[in-house]
């Protein structure tokens, strides 16, 4: 019988003893939050600056947007469509940990005999399925975002 060590810090995250779909979702889940945190604090810098001095806030949208006043920037095109593939991924698996938290999925309580049945099984088929949903409206986005008629 093999022994898993915990890892603690970003370590564990990405290694706890053995990766399975679970774990996946949670080391996706923080990555976006850390990342939606960042965006969300860069954000708050730009429209502040708006604030302080429309003239600056003016200077930086034209070097950084991506659809500000016809000029087109890809780059950052792309990673306005990453931050919404990041806020769907959270927004769904945020959805699906409040479901498990409210203790819906997970099963009813069994005598530990072996062979040893888990309520993993219900999570699973609940998190496949809500990871689909999250997959479809990313696939509409796609189309959404690059379609000819939004430029």
């Amino acid at each position: 019988m093999k022994r898993y060590q915990n890892y603690p810090g970003v370590v564990g995250w990405v290694y706890g003893g053995k990766l399975n779909f679970e774990r996946i979702l949670f080391l996706l889940h923080r990555i976006t939050g850390i990342a939606l945190i960042f965006y969300l604090l860069a954000h708050i810098i730009v429209v502040g600056f708006r604030a302080y001095s429309p003239e600056i806030w003016d200077k930086i949208m034209r070097k950084i947007s991506g659809h500000y006043e016809n000029v087109f920037n890809p780059t950052i095109y792309f990673l306005e469509w990453l931050l919404l593939v990041a806020v769907i991924f959270h927004m769904v698996n945020g959805i699906r940990l409040i479901f498990l938290e409210l203790g819906f999925f997970i099963g009813k309580p069994q005598r530990p005999v072996y062979p040893y049945k888990t309520s993993i099984d219900y999570q699973r088929v609940f998190s496949w399925i809500l990871m689909i949903i999250a997959s479809i409206f990313i696939i509409y986005s796609i189309f959404a975002f690059y379609s000819p008629l939004r430029r």
